[in-house]
């Protein structure tokens, strides 16, 4: 840090030396700022209250210079990059106590967006001596006797780079009226005027979004055919299809407002403005992405553009919706590569619908297959039918109709004269319907028969003298017991197994010989008996005698481990079997709230649950349910009160 010595300035000068900044370079023809050396305003306004508050100030200030210093950081980044260094006042200067009274006080306005001040003439007071003459002499020259020293007052002109300093002492410290001020310390008459004016911030601009694709709405002209003519029958583009990597929104990025200033220097924060985020936009098949040039909404995939109002979303589908109906006068019949089919016109009788995922709005007549998608109807299903594989079905109304979600659900509120096979289904109502799943929820069911594990019936009665007949599928039990014998049998054989080898021991003992050498080899295994040299000799000739009965009972005992392995198993596996039994079909059960008409319960025993089912059609379902068998047993009959049926 360098120093300098203030000039002379005023009746007083400022002797100690004042030391600068390394951005501060101070010649004969000026006060410099070194640009390239200054690294924020906020260094600068430190340098600054320093001066001030020293008793200085800076004479032939560039006012204008010195607001961007302290206040306009962009301006010093930009400048900075043209300019070394620039001239920001004559020098520095003291600034006695006596000049800084005859400014007077200042009155801020408007919560410190104004200053005002009354410019008066000063005056200042100066110590003068006056001579006292006494009686001339004779020559005639009065002699000055003595000295009278009083005090006066005398006009001075008030100085704008002081009026700088002593404004900022007194806490005004932007935006001061320049030429203003000037004029009226020149004009040397009272004037009050407004001194210093605030700066307004500047207002930024908020996000925006263009649209930088020409399909994103529909275009309902006719098409133009190659020979300029026009096609009525067809749009240009009634359904926008958009190919993947398509640009379709750029954000406009908002820019920010500036910062204001009161006179003070204190900050007035601009308005933030409104941002957008791309990815709120985004839905299913887009996304947002930052490019080199912005930031996009763009497609990752093929497919048709769906513009939804109502969430404020764009997506990219893969689903096709058409108005016009499945007719052999429109369509034909449909054979849909497509994962979404929404219809919103009827399907005529006899026609036949193939696809995935798909939705009807209106009326069906004809027969709509799905593989590995769900259906759903939100009209009637009449004289027609419905077939997921492995979907679920949604129904409003059914009649005459037949329904198959072997593996899904199937959920209507209205069935007549159908027939519903499905994993689960959910009716409210069923009126002379076969219902067949493994678990059935209903509400009222009228002369209905209903095949299940698991049935639940708010109300149940008859229709037109024709029963609800409810039959419980219920599993073979048979099976087990098969399996439960055929395992006692096995230990009973392993049991015949080891008496017989247990004979075999006895024969084999029966040798006198033969049971000393066990005996002594038992000993000698164990270290009981110790063999010497010749002793040894004659241990190994009685070893080779023995050996071959030794052999047959080693291998005996191998057998008896391996048949009482056998029985140990097939024990176990019978305390198994036993608790699969049991478990089996413990979730069957039957309930009904109100019985109001003749109800039936059976059970019929399937080794495969509802699968028995799933090869026949509404016919075979019906005769086969209506057969009197020995698999089937009465559980129940009733026309009035409820049911609570639970299989054990």
């Amino acid at each position: 840090m360098d120093t300098i010595q203030p000039k002379q300035g005023g009746t007083h000068t400022q002797q100690k030396k004042f030391s600068v900044p390394e951005y501060i370079t101070s010649r004969s023809e000026g006060f410099y700022i070194i640009l390239s050396k200054i690294n924020a305003t906020s260094e600068f306004e430190l340098f600054i209250n320093r001066i001030f508050s020293e008793s200085l100030y800076l004479s032939e200030l560039n006012y204008d210079l010195f607001l961007k210093l302290l206040y306009d950081e962009e301006w010093l980044v930009a400048t900075r990059n043209k300019l070394t260094e620039i001239k920001l006042a004559a020098g520095i200067v003291p600034f006695p106590q006596q000049r800084f009274e005859l400014y007077k006080s200042v009155k801020l306005l408007d919560r410190g967006k104004q200053a005002e001040y009354v410019f008066e003439p000063a005056n200042i007071e100066v110590r003068i001596e006056t001579p006292i003459y006494g009686d001339p002499g004779a020559d005639g020259i009065a002699p000055v006797i003595r000295k009278e020293q009083k005090n006066t007052l005398q006009p001075v002109t008030l100085d704008f780079d002081e009026f700088v300093a002593v404004m900022w002492a007194k806490g005004i410290r932007y935006g001061i009226n320049v030429e203003e001020c000037r004029k009226a310390i020149s004009n040397r008459t009272a004037t009050r005027m407004i001194v210093a004016n605030y700066l307004a911030p500047t207002e930024g601009k908020d996000a925006d979004i263009l649209e930088v694709c020409p399909d994103l709405h529909r275009d309902n002209s006719p098409k133009t055919l190659l020979n300029g003519k026009a096609d009525m029958r067809a749009f240009k583009n009634r359904f926008p299809h958009i190919a993947k990597g398509a640009k379709l929104l750029k954000k406009i990025p908002r820019v920010l407002g500036k910062h204001g200033y009161k006179v003070t220097g204190e900050l007035i924060e601009p308005a933030i403005p409104k941002d957008l985020n791309l990815l709120v936009l985004a839905s299913t098949g887009t996304t947002a992405r930052m490019e080199a040039d912005g930031d996009y909404l763009i497609a990752e995939m093929d497919g048709f553009l769906n513009i939804d109002p109502v969430h404020n979303t764009i997506s990219i589908t893969e689903k096709i919706e058409t108005t016009a109906g499945v007719s052999m006068k429109t369509t034909g019949d449909l054979m849909l590569n497509v994962e979404e089919f929404i219809e919103h016109g009827e399907v005529q009788e006899g026609r036949v619908v193939k696809g995935r995922h798909m939705n009807f709005k209106s009326n069906v007549f004809g027969k709509l297959v799905s593989s590995g998608g769900n259906i759903i109807v939100e009209g009637n299903l009449t004289g027609g039918g419905a077939d997921a594989t492995d979907g679920n079905i949604t129904l409003n109304r059914a009649s005459r109709s037949v329904v198959h979600a072997l593996n899904g659900v199937v959920t209507l509120k209205y069935c007549e004269n159908c027939t519903i096979v499905g994993h689960i289904i959910h009716v409210e109502q069923a009126i002379n319907s076969e219902l067949i799943a493994a678990e059935i929820n209903a509400g009222a069911i009228e002369g209905c028969m209903l095949a299940a594990t698991s049935i639940k019936v708010l109300t149940s009665t008859e229709s037109k003298r024709r029963e609800t007949l409810i039959t419980m599928i219920v599993p073979d039990l048979s099976e087990f017991d098969k399996g439960i014998e055929q395992l006692r049998n096995k230990i009973s054989e392993s049991q015949v197994g080891i008496a017989g080898k247990k004979q075999e021991i006895m024969q084999l003992q029966s040798d006198a010989d033969f049971v000393k050498f066990l005996a002594l080899y038992d000993k000698i295994k164990s270290g009981e008996i110790k063999l010497t040299t010749e002793q040894a000799g004659n241990w190994q000739k009685l070893v080779s005698k023995n050996a071959k009965s030794s052999s047959q009972m080693e291998n005996i005992n191998k057998q008896i481990a391996a048949l009482e392995q056998a029985g140990t198993e097939a024990e176990a596996e019978i305390v198994k079997t036993n608790q699969s039994r049991t478990s089996a079909g413990q979730d069957i059960s039957c309930s009904i709230e109100s019985v109001t008409g003749q109800t039936t319960g059976q059970t019929l025993i399937s080794p495969i649950g509802i699968k028995l089912f799933s090869d026949m059609n509404e016919n075979d379902i019906r005769m086969h349910l209506q057969k009197v068998e020995g698999q089937r047993a009465r559980i129940f009959s009733a026309d009035d009160g409820s049911v609570t049926w639970l299989y054990k």
